[in-house]
């Protein structure tokens, strides 16, 4: 199988996008990350081979052998027709802006230029997805940017996490939170957090904001909040709750330090430019975001270490893969013309699915090393 890569290319902003280019899948599908305007081509490129590959490859991976798996018997009659049966691969998307201007009206969706800025990049995006006939589709998920997946929806059938009207889901941040607070939940179910203590890091993040309620909402538990948007004064922290100086690119000391359970909802590469080695035993830390690891060697070298016989660390990809399965979940659904995207149920198969990956990969730990080189054994051999 070879990887291709399709270019769309405006005044404004250019687009790549890449799929696996394994035509027995159903389809591909991936997200879309606006990167810096002065990004290289070559760094834009390699990043979209590896979040096409390592991310999204990797979750629809393992949704297609969860499946395989029976993981959701029980509820497999409610589900939408075709997608017992789907599988599917991995693809992406990236957008530089073309210049700095055009970049600080991509930033802010409240940018009175917005709308028109974003069109003008997908009319031509939708077209280009629609030419190749429904291979690849994407959502356009920039965080907090609620309605972009609709502005490209004018365009192309082929976008998921459209509104609810249209018969989508309305996003996926909820519904990788989902999958966050599954894993939480199961490994303390299995005895694996033991501490009623957890400390949240991105917590008023797109994701985090609801990781953070859905922890709270729990009412057993003593969260402790830190971001960046705290510290800078853009978001006003819950005022009953501990907080802690956050730190750019990387994990606080103090966070590390605490020797409890760890989530971050951040937006990577924060965990390999951290001080790693103070994380102490019976320390559980949940990395839920893309580029959580590095890939290759460096990525096995840095969770080698990290990963020590009383430190466990779950990998981004089984965290999260809760919007790749909405996402799936929504387009079966609007196929068979069901009008009103199934929510409830789309948050249970999301539980169910990111259960039995945290604790297939934790059983096999002991064999493999760490719950990451657990997943990479899994994923990469079907790959071979």
């Amino acid at each position: 199988m070879a990887v291709e890569i399709f270019t769309v290319h405006t005044d404004l902003a250019d687009a790549w996008v890449a799929w696996d280019g394994d035509e027995t899948k159903t389809y591909a599908y991936g997200g879309c990350r606006l990167v810096g305007w002065r990004t290289r081509y070559e760094d834009a490129i390699g990043m979209l081979a590896s979040l096409m590959r390592n991310e999204s490859g990797y979750k629809n991976t393992m949704i297609n052998l969860a499946v395989e798996a029976s993981a959701l018997d029980g509820i497999a009659d409610e589900l939408p027709p075709g997608f017992l049966d789907a599988r599917i691969g991995g693809g992406r998307c990236i957008i530089r802006p073309a210049s700095q201007e055009v970049a600080y009206v991509l930033s802010d969706p409240q940018h009175p230029d917005f709308e028109s800025t974003i069109l003008a990049v997908f009319e031509p995006l939708g077209e280009m997805l629609n030419e190749q006939d429904g291979r690849v589709k994407l959502t356009p998920d920039f965080g907090k940017y609620a309605g972009v997946a609709d502005m490209l929806h004018q365009f192309t059938p082929h976008v998921l996490g459209v509104h609810c009207d249209a018969g989508g889901c309305g996003g996926k941040a909820s519904y990788s939170a989902t999958g966050v607070t599954a894993a939480y939940e199961t490994l303390t179910a299995e005895g694996l957090i033991n501490s009623s203590d957890v400390t949240l890091i991105g917590s008023a993040g797109a994701m985090g904001t609801t990781v953070l309620a859905d922890l709270l909402d729990r009412g057993d538990r003593e969260v402790t909040i830190c971001d960046l948007k705290y510290d800078d004064g853009s978001e006003e922290p819950p005022a009953d709750l501990r907080r802690l100086g956050s730190v750019p690119g990387q994990f606080p000391d103090e966070a590390l330090s605490r020797r409890n359970a760890m989530i971050a909802t951040t937006w990577g590469g924060e965990l390999e430019r951290s001080n790693h080695e103070l994380i102490g035993p019976g320390a559980v830390v949940l990395l839920a975001h893309n580029l959580a690891i590095p890939t290759g060697v460096d990525g096995l070298e840095l969770i080698r270490q990290v990963s020590r016989p009383d430190v466990l660390v779950i990998p981004g990809q089984v965290l999260t893969l809760g919007g790749a399965l909405t996402s799936r979940l929504e387009w079966f659904s609007r196929q068979a013309g069901i009008e009103t995207f199934d929510k409830p149920q789309a948050h249970e198969v999301v539980r169910r699915v990111v259960g039995h990956w945290v604790r297939r990969f934790t059983a096999r730990a002991e064999a493999t090393g760490n719950p990451y080189e657990a997943m990479l054994d899994t994923c990469e051999r079907l790959a071979a």
